[in-house]
């Protein structure tokens, strides 16, 4: 008797959890996988196992996305989002990122976001959807 398929690891998608706009971002890719288990997001700041096993430099991983293919392919900042939403056979939204001088742009577009989203958006631990918010000093 054949044996069942055995399936395929999931994507991984390693997110800056402490930046509230990549927090929402991966709520979002779960919502589209719809628990079919096709990928896995994971906060790279609770996350060291696979920093080390992939042998990526953690630096760089709190700086841009990655995403660890179910074949161990490391992808970075934009070419991890358009494998995370072909993953989910989404890739068709955003299949024009890949047009020659749209790619130049949208690549460099992600990189001005990923260098400066801390600066525009307030840095703070996000777990199950919500976000701490600073509370303002007292004044004397």
């Amino acid at each position: 008797m054949p044996s069942p398929p055995t399936k395929a690891a999931p994507t991984i998608v390693l997110y800056d959890g402490w930046c509230s706009v990549c927090s929402k971002g991966a709520a979002k890719l779960n919502k589209l996988d719809n628990n079919r288990g096709l990928l896995r997001t994971i906060d790279l700041r609770k996350e060291n196992q696979l920093i080390e096993q992939h042998q990526l430099d953690p630096a760089q991983v709190r700086r841009v996305m990655h995403l660890i293919t179910s074949t161990g392919e490391v992808l970075i900042a934009m070419n991890a989002v358009r494998e995370s939403m072909r993953v989910l056979g989404r890739g068709w939204t955003i299949t024009w990122t890949k047009l020659p001088i749209l790619r130049w742009i949208t690549d460099r577009l992600y990189l001005y976001f990923a260098n400066n989203r801390h600066r525009w958006f307030a840095a703070h631990p996000c777990t199950d959807g919500s976000c701490a918010v600073p509370k303002k000093p007292k004044p004397d």
